[in-house]
C-alpha cells in the first residue's frame, strides 16, 4: 500500500490521505482517482478531462505530497470462546 495526498498549488488545501494498493513508487492517475472516489465532503477533489485533480476549493490544479510505502495489515479477528 502506498499512502498519499494531494494539496492544492493555489490556496494550500488539503485533500485528505488516501491508501492506494499499488507496487510502484508513485501511484498512476486512475489509481489516485479510484482511492479518492471513497472520499465524500468538502475535501474531494474534482476530476477534469485531462485526469488533472481539482482543487474543490478554488479549482486549481492538485499536486501529490507526503506519499510513502506503508505495510498495512488486517487485524486478526478474534473469536470468542463458547
Amino acid at each position: 500500500m502506498l499512502r498519499a495526498e494531494l494539496y492544492c498549488y493555489f490556496c494550500g488545501h488539503g485533500s485528505g490521505e488516501v491508501l492506494v494498493a499499488t507496487k510502484s513508487r508513485r501511484p498512476t492517475p486512475e489509481q489516485l482517482r479510484a482511492a479518492y472516489s471513497h472520499v465524500t465532503g468538502p475535501r474531494t477533489p474534482q476530476w477534469n478531462a485531462g485526469e488533472q485533480p481539482l482543487c474543490p476549493r478554488c479549482g486549481g490544479q492538485l499536486f501529490l505530497e507526503k506519499y510513502e510505502q506503508q505495510v498495512v495489515r488486517r487485524r486478526a479477528v478474534l473469536k470468542e470462546a463458547s
